[in-house]
């Protein structure tokens, strides 16, 4: 596996920092109560844009915990899996299937607006595990080319429309991103999922 140590090592050391940085603010005033903490899990559909060669899409499940920073703002990590789908391709008289899949995590800063249908705006640099498995018996070594077996930086993007007043669940729309630099050819991944938040 190429773990993309050039661009996620240099991300890392400002990722991490970040992290602790925001999970300090709240504690310099006293230790972090339970009680503010929120989550969320969404379920629903996701398609790659890549190339000619991205597969029809699939489904797609994220879910995630936040803290609030003030009013409008909330911080916290997110973590999403994909199975994008199978996509086939012949070179001479050999077909091989490349099954498609993501793996995702990345720090979310939240923001809630005050007013309009997008209740929450999330956005934030993570890591992304792209994965094109080959399946294929003889004659596979015309297609190592097409194969992705990569950890890269990401950037995530979630836009959600859900009830303002939450007082125990709140179900709702949200609409996402993860744009991906796999080495091949850059990876885009929409997402489109039902959130419910508790």
């Amino acid at each position: 596996m190429n773990l993309g140590r050039g661009r996620g090592s240099r991300s890392a050391q400002w990722l991490i920092p970040l992290l602790a940085a925001v999970i300090g603010a709240p504690a310099s005033a006293g230790a972090i109560r339970l009680e503010p903490w929120r989550g969320h899990v969404s379920l629903g559909y996701g398609h790659l844009f890549s190339d000619d060669l991205s597969p029809g899409g699939s489904i797609s499940v994220a879910g995630g915990v936040d803290y609030p920073i003030n009013e409008a703002l909330r911080v916290g990590p997110v973590i999403g899996i994909a199975i994008l789908g199978s996509h086939d391709v012949t070179r001479g008289s050999v077909t091989a299937g490349l099954d498609y899949s993501l793996l995702d995590a990345a720090l979310m800063l939240h923001w809630l607006p005050a007013n309009g249908r997008i209740a929450r705006v999330s956005f934030g640099p993570g890591f992304a595990a792209a994965r094109a498995q080959l399946q294929v018996g003889a004659g596979g070594a015309g297609f190592l080319d097409l194969a992705v077996d990569e950890v890269q930086p990401e950037f995530a993007l979630d836009v959600s429309a859900i009830p303002r007043r939450q007082k125990i669940v709140a179900v709702g729309l949200e609409a996402g991103l993860r744009f991906v630099p796999v080495k091949r050819v850059d990876w885009t991944l929409a997402t489109l999922r039902l959130t419910i938040h508790y």
